[in-house]
């Protein structure tokens, strides 16, 4: 029997996804998930059967109702789909995809907008943070056009920005997991240093150097070696963390977390679309890895937590980064993304008290989508 269930399809930064009312889906989270599932065409490279875009950053779903919180607006659940995989992997938070949530409360009805700003205060429920949306409004409707272009998606949009606050320690245990700014992990008889740092989402941090890379690569420039190998250090950094029980259940029991990054040295470098991006436009070159593969961008909470990891001194993102103040720039595959950073020192620790970052969104498709029950 065809089914069908109310949702928008929006993009939110450079990610896209299928936004859902809670009280449209089954209320059993395992019918739910197969559901979702089958909405997406998951269990097929292509999900040509279904809404999901065949990539990791248009294979996301969120799941929106209105809080009974004083303090917030909406909460929400994030989930990132499965292509071939048969699952949903509900553990961490998308912060791309995060801008949009506001724009569904509005487009929804769940939150009346109020002009020229509407501030929608949002609960990640996968990370139990408060992040609030600032959404420009005229004439009771988002005003989705404008002039402010973001690297990675092709056409300007207004600025939409997100202020996370407190976004240290998500699903781990603080903002700094093994307590430690600096780790070793062993990873085929080699020592390889690290820092693992949770903020918004935890992330692990090495020099590209250390894994034979140089930190300009594009990602069709990385080898399966290579690739196996920040495996392994994400699934030792998993299991110091907390996130797995041992190392070898990291990729099937927790594919998404920690993201693993490596930072290098600043110099010039030519993105995907062939535009140099010089050293001085930047404060730390990156690179981001998710679902082992490199990020055909950089994922909102990556960039928080990498540049939450330039604040700290003492990790190995602080020692490769330029000091801007609050601004950490990151130069990424596609071009930059910069993230304003409020930090205070508690008992000489840092502490992270907002992360802030201007994001692009738009409604792509509202309707019905159908699965076969």
């Amino acid at each position: 029997m065809l089914k069908g269930i109310p949702c928008i399809l929006m993009r939110g930064g450079t990610s896209k996804g299928v936004f859902f009312k809670r009280e449209d889906l089954p209320s059993d989270p395992k019918i739910r998930d197969e559901v979702i599932l089958k909405i997406f065409g998951s269990g097929d490279p292509f999900q040509i059967d279904g809404l999901g875009g065949s990539r990791t950053v248009a294979s996301k779903v969120m799941i929106v109702w209105k809080s009974s919180r004083s303090d917030v607006d909406v909460e929400y659940l994030f989930g990132q789909v499965g292509i071939e995989e048969w699952h949903i992997d509900w553990t961490g938070n998308c912060g791309n995809l995060t801008t949009a949530v506001g724009c569904f409360a509005i487009e929804s009805g769940l939150i009346k907008p109020t002009e020229p700003l509407t501030v929608v205060r949002m609960y990640n429920v996968n990370t139990n943070k408060r992040i609030d949306v600032v959404i420009p409004v005229k004439n009771g409707q988002i005003v989705y056009n404008g002039d402010y272009m973001i690297d990675g998606v092709p056409r300007p949009g207004s600025r939409i920005d997100l202020v996370w606050h407190d976004p240290g320690g998500t699903t781990t245990r603080g903002l700094l997991p093994t307590g430690k700014k600096k780790e070793v992990i062993v990873v085929d008889g080699r020592e390889i240093e690290v820092s693992i740092v949770d903020a918004a989402n935890p992330a692990v941090f090495l020099r590209a150097e250390d894994v034979g890379l140089k930190g300009t690569e594009l990602p069709n420039q990385v080898d399966k070696k290579i690739l196996e190998k920040l495996e392994k250090i994400r699934s030792k950094a998993a299991e110091m963390c907390g996130l797995v029980e041992k190392a070898e259940e990291a990729t099937v029991k927790s594919p998404h977390f920690p993201f693993i990054a490596v930072v290098s040295e600043k110099e010039d470098y030519v993105t995907v679309q062939g535009k140099i991006v010089k050293k001085e436009d930047y404060t730390v070159l990156a690179r981001l890895f998710s679902l082992q593969q490199m990020h055909h961008a950089y994922p909102v909470t990556g960039a928080i937590c990498t540049a939450s990891a330039a604040k700290i001194p003492g990790t190995i993102v602080n020692e490769l980064s330029e000091d801007r103040g609050e601004l950490v720039v990151i130069g990424h595959p596609k071009g930059l993304i910069d993230v304003k950073i409020k930090t205070k020192q508690i008992n000489e620790e840092t502490v992270i008290e907002t992360a802030t970052i201007g994001r692009t969104a738009r409604k792509l498709m509202s309707g019905t989508a159908y699965y076969i029950e």
